[in-house]
């Protein structure tokens, strides 16, 4: 009897090791996808972003609609490179779980904006949760992303007295 059950013991602990590797591994690929946003984000590279989506993935800015599919998300980021150049950009994950093929990651960012219109400078920081879903070939794809600034938005103009 005491065997039986220090065998399912150690059956249940092998188990959840395996589970645990896995997620790890699982958490490892979606530290690698944040990464690669981080990095296409602070070089304006749309396409690079768009890539990290899935096919039919949605990204929903600030101020803005949401952008569905790759070639949207690309033309928001490009169209987004002709307003403002970034200065660098940092991503902070606060909490990311796995859940099986399906996974979430929740964090803020920080961000230095220069206008290209004017060249002002914009400190923004603000917080992001992304979902992503794992492929049959293992791969993780951001299927939703949406992130806000905690900087308010800047004061309208004083209207003009005539």
């Amino acid at each position: 009897m005491r065997l039986a059950a220090a065998a399912g013991v150690i059956a249940l602990m092998t188990v959840a090791a395996s589970a645990q590797q896995r997620g790890g591994a699982d958490e490892a690929a979606i530290a690698k996808a944040r990464t690669a946003y981080q990095t296409a984000a602070g070089t304006q590279d749309g396409a690079a972003i768009a890539k990290l989506y899935a096919p039919d993935g949605v990204e929903m800015p600030p101020n803005g609609p949401a952008d569905k599919g790759r070639a949207a998300i690309e033309a928001f980021h490009k169209a987004f490179g002709q307003q403002f150049m970034m200065h660098g950009m940092t991503i902070t994950p606060t909490e990311t779980k796995v859940h099986g093929d399906y996974a979430y990651d929740v964090g803020t960012y920080k961000q230095m904006l220069m206008s290209q219109k004017n060249g002002s400078m914009t400190d923004d920081h603000g917080k992001y949760v992304v979902l992503l879903k794992k492929d049959a070939s293992g791969n993780w794809w951001i299927t939703h992303a949406i992130y806000n600034s905690d900087v308010p938005l800047p004061a309208a103009p004083a209207p003009v007295k005539k």
